[in-house]
C-alpha cells in the first residue's frame, strides 16, 4: 500500500438499498498507538475540546490505569473522586463518576489511579455502548502497547485511530496496531501523524510524511504540526490557542470526522 492509496475522506461507510453509500459520522473513537511518547493523550484531550468546540456532546473515556494524565490536561486534577474502576465494578453509578464538561472541556472519565484494578473486557463494553446513547462521540484513550485497550474495544469502537511521529520506532509500532486490527478483521482505522516539525524531519532518516503514511500503512486522518504553545497549555491544563495551528489542525480533523469535506490542516514541511 503506497501513501498516494492511504489517504481517504474520513467517516465510516455504511451501504443502503441499493448499493448507496453514505457517510456516517464515528461516535466510539478509539485512539490508539504502538509505543509511548507519541502524544496520544494530548491529541485524545484535544480532539475532544475540538469536538466540543463544534457544538457536540463528548465523553472522554481513560484507561490508562494508574498513569493517568488526562484530568491534569483537562485541569481537573483536584475534581476526581470516582473512576472508571469505581464504575465497573459497581461501586458507584456513572453519572457520579463523570467529571461534567465545562467551559469548552469534554465530560470526562478517569481511569483508576492505582495499578490494582482488573478491567473487565466486557463489563467495559457495555458501560461503553450504554454511554454512547447520551453522546455525539465518545473518545477512549488507551494505553500505548499491544496490552489491555484497543483490542478488546474492537466489538464497540466505530474508528480506530493510530498516532504515530515521524521516526522510525513510532512508525513500526504503528504499524504493528495496523496490522494486528487488519488480522482481527477490523479495517475501520486510520492514522494521526503528530509532532510534525521541519527541524525534526531533517534529523531523522524519515525523508517525509509519506514514508510515516506507507510504514504504518493506514488511510491518513490527520497532521499536527509540533507546537510549543499548545503543549504547555496542556500541561497547565488551559484550552489551546485558537490561532495555533495544533488546535487549527484539531478543529480541521474534527470536521472531517463529522463529515465535512475539508482539506488536511498543514503548513509545507
Amino acid at each position: 500500500m503506497t501513501a498516494k492509496h492511504t489517504i481517504q475522506q474520513l467517516g465510516s461507510t455504511q451501504r443502503g438499498p441499493g448499493c448507496f453509500e453514505r457517510r456516517t459520522m464515528p461516535k466510539i473513537i478509539t485512539v490508539t498507538s504502538g509505543k509511548g511518547g507519541v502524544g496520544k493523550s494530548s491529541l485524545s484531550t484535544g480532539l475532544s475540546r475540538a469536538f466540543v468546540s463544534l457544538g457536540q456532546k463528548v465523553l472522554l473515556i481513560e484507561l490508562d490505569v494508574g498513569l493517568r494524565g488526562v484530568d491534569v490536561m483537562l485541569g481537573l486534577t483536584d475534581r476526581v473522586v470516582y473512576d472508571l474502576g469505581d464504575v465497573l465494578t459497581g461501586r458507584c453509578y456513572p453519572e457520579k463518576a463523570i467529571l461534567p464538561g465545562e467551559d469548552g472541556k469534554p465530560d470526562y472519565l478517569a481511569a483508576p489511579g492505582t495499578t490494582g484494578e482488573d478491567l473487565s473486557t466486557a463489563a467495559l463494553q457495555e458501560l461503553v455502548t450504554r454511554l454512547s446513547k447520551r453522546y455525539d462521540h465518545i473518545l477512549i484513550d488507551t494505553p500505548a502497547g499491544l496490552s489491555f485497550g484497543v483490542m478488546n474495544l474492537l466489538p464497540v469502537t466505530d474508528l480506530a485511530l493510530i498516532v504515530a511521529t515521524p521516526d522510525p520506532v513510532s512508525i513500526r509500532a504503528g504499524g504493528k496496531v495496523a496490522y494486528l486490527l487488519e488480522q482481527q478483521g477490523f479495517h475501520r482505522y486510520g492514522l494521526l501523524i503528530n509532532r510534525v516539525s521541519k527541524a525534526g524531519i531533517r534529523k531523522s532518516s524519515i525523508r517525509d510524511l509519506d514514508d510515516v503514511m506507507d510504514g504504518v500503512g493506514a488511510p491518513l486522518k490527520g497532521v499536527i504540526i509540533e507546537e510549543t504553545a499548545f503543549r504547555l497549555a496542556l500541561e497547565q491544563g488551559l484550552p489551546p490557542d485558537e490561532k495555533g495551528a495544533a488546535w487549527q489542525a484539531l478543529c480541521c480533523i474534527a470536521r472531517r470526522l463529522n463529515g465535512q469535506r475539508v482539506p488536511l490542516s498543514i503548513r509545507r514541511i
